[in-house]
């Protein structure tokens, strides 16, 4: 095989991250790919929720909206905390509420 640029393939080698973080970021960004859980993420932004008042705000059943929270906190992108009865969610931390102002920037979107 001819290679031309050896040096930049080396960089772009050492810049790849160990499979198991590719895995774990396919992973991350599959999650991402679901309207709906958009829409909760982006309802969480502006602070915590119950699944009652997440499905109002997303206009999905309790049901779906619990699956999807589901997924969510599977992914990292949301936690809970239990008050009595209800369940209250929220974005895991500030990175989530980033990479989505950040994605919707690079897309041109952000209003």
């Amino acid at each position: 095989m001819i290679v031309f640029h050896q040096e930049q393939i080396n960089q772009a080698v050492e810049t790849l991250p160990p499979q198991d973080a590719l895995e774990s970021l396919g992973t991350f960004f599959k999650v991402l790919t679901d309207p709906t859980r958009l829409k909760i993420l982006y309802a969480l932004g502006a602070g915590e929720l119950c699944v009652f008042d997440l499905s109002v705000s997303v206009e999905a059943s309790v049901s779906s909206v619990s699956h999807h929270l589901a997924l969510l906190k599977q992914g990292r992108l949301v936690r809970s905390r239990r008050e009595g009865r209800i369940v209250y969610y929220a974005l895991d931390d500030d990175h989530v509420g980033t990479i989505l102002r950040f994605a919707r920037e690079h897309l041109g979107e952000l209003k």
